[in-house]
Formats: structure tokens, sequence, C-alpha cells
């Protein structure tokens, strides 16, 4: 599916470039990290409603195979990056470990898929996508109260450290079930559906940029209620024919397939990149490429290694 392969692409791009704040010569350069997180939760609910449809399974037999995505390269990169180049190894004890390698890990949205996956899957056997809207409207009782009470609203940090984001989250994860099951009359249009996603993209940094020159931060909930009418036209604008034709193409084609099948890999290994000496001491803009030349390396070496790891052992095991 080339929507999918192409909104893979651009997630990961919003995702890891946020975190590169130290590598801009402007900091604010480095941003796009909530669309990217919500594009990939709208996904991962958008996928997992076809495949669904297309297969039922039991839930245990469903769960196993998420985990057997996700996992193994989590573990790889765990140890490879803080058990050993860390050290972790000298001051982990038995529960560090489990926290490493179980949950929450050391990524927070793989804590949070774990236990997504679980309430989607319980919607999902309904076969009815109109209770992932349902779900949706249910979300914001419990995201009106943790707004109000645990979140910091003197700056913007719905998206800082802390379980309150999880609820907007599997909100977006929700809304992609719900457009896989609705139908759309409307034939995609690259240049109407682009140009509503430029307005409500460019709506939603207005609104970032005034609050953080003028104030008003109790309001920046706004910013999340945008995030839907985006996830909708990205889906759109990523479904017309001329983004079916740029996937496919011969030259940019291969480099956006690549990334795409690569999201979970750069996703583990490119926060460890981003402080690579060699990576910070690079000038820029020599320092963005290469970042993204050693991050995608990385995460091709990872996924090979991973899926050697799945073939030969977690087949075999659970096939034989």
């Amino acid at each position: 599916m080339t929507s999918n392969t192409f909104l893979r692409f651009i997630a990961i791009i919003c995702i890891a470039n946020s975190h590169l704040d130290a590598l801009y010569p402007v900091p604010a350069m480095a941003t796009g990290g909530s669309i990217g997180n919500a594009l990939f939760f709208m996904l991962s609910g958008y996928g997992l409603f076809l495949s669904y449809n297309i297969r039922e399974v039991p839930f245990f037999a469903w769960y196993r195979r998420r985990v057997f995505r996700i996992y193994p390269a989590t573990w790889l990169a765990t140890i490879l990056m803080i058990v050993i180049a860390q050290s972790a190894w000298r001051t982990l004890d038995i529960f560090g470990y489990v926290r490493l390698f179980v949950w929450p890990t050391d990524y927070w949205f793989i804590a949070a898929l774990m236990i997504y996956y679980v309430i989607f899957f319980a919607i999902l056997k309904r076969q009815n996508y109109r209770y992932f809207l349902a779900g949706i409207f249910v979300l914001i009782v419990p995201y009106i109260y943790f707004y109000f009470t645990f979140v910091d609203l003197s700056g913007y940090s719905i998206e800082g450290p802390g379980y309150f984001k999880w609820i907007f989250y599997l909100q977006t994860m929700f809304f992609g079930g719900y457009l896989a099951g609705c139908k759309r009359s409307r034939t995609p249009n690259f240049f109407k559906d682009g140009l509503a996603l430029v307005l409500f993209v460019g709506l939603y940094y207005g609104i970032l940029i005034f609050m953080s020159r003028f104030g008003g931060w109790q309001f920046q909930a706004v910013t999340h209620f945008l995030m839907f009418p985006i996830l909708f036209f990205f889906l759109r604008f990523a479904e017309s024919k001329e983004i079916a034709a740029l996937v496919q193409s011969k030259y940019v084609g291969p480099v956006i397939s690549l990334m795409a099948a690569l999201t979970l890999e750069i996703y583990l290994l490119h926060g460890y990149v981003r402080a690579f000496p060699f990576v910070l001491k690079t000038i820029f803009p020599l320092n963005i490429v290469v970042f993204w030349v050693v991050s995608v390396a990385l995460a091709y070496g990872l996924n090979r290694v991973v899926g050697i790891f799945r073939k030969k052992v977690l087949r075999s095991r659970f096939n034989g």
C-alpha cells in the first residue's frame, strides 16, 4: 500500500527531526514530533483494522505477532546501546532488566503500544468501525480531567514526559481504525487535499508560534484537536495517484520504501546517533546528512540481524 509507505516515511522523518535541536543553528527547526507520532499511531490502527478484516485470529496469536515484530529489535538495540555501550550491566538488578527488556522498556511508545494493542483488539473483535469513533469521544473525559489536574499549562507541555499524552495517542490509533472502516465517496485529490493539509498544518504551527510569543498555553489542547483533520488530509493526500507515482518512482521510491520499512529500527537508534561525537562536530547542514546516513545504515543492519533471528529462532520454535 503506497499511502502507508509514504506516511510511514513522513512519520519517521518528523519524529527523528524533532530530536535534532542540537544539530540545527536554530533549535526550533527540530520539530514535527507530535505530527510524526500521531501519524504512526493512526497508521497502526489503520493497518490493524484492515489486516484483521482479512484474517481473524485469536487474541494471543494476534498479540504474539505484534510482540515478535517489535521486541527482538528492541532487545538488540537495548543490549548494544544501553547494556553494553553505557555499561548499564554494572548497575542493573533483576528489576532493571525487566524494565529494560519486558515493560516499559526505554522507549515510551513501545510501552504504550503494548497496552494499546489489548484495548484496540477488544474493539476490533466487534467488527464495527463506529466503536472506534465512540472510543475517541469516551477518552475525552479522562483527557479533560488529566489536562486540568496534571498538565503544566505554563508552557507547551502536553507532549512532555508522563502518561497524559498516552490518552491522545490512543485516540489517534482509534482514529486510524475508524478511517480504515468508514467508506469515503470522494476520490483523493493531490491538490485539494494537499492544500487542506497545508492549511491545517499552518494553523497548527501558527497557534504554537502565537502561544510562544504571547502566551495562552492553557489553550494548547487545541493543537491536539487540530491533529485529527491533519491526519485525515495526510491520509487523503497520501492516497492520491501523484503520491503513488512518487513512491513507485525509480529514484525516490526506493529511498521512501527503505526508510518506511526501517521505521521501528530508526526510531530505536536515532537518539543515540544524534549524540555521536562525529555527528555533533560536523558543521550544519552536513551534520543532518551524516545523521541520516548513519541512522539508516545502522537501522538496516539491525533489521537484517533481527530478520535472521526471527527466521532461525522464533519461526522454528513456534511453527515447529
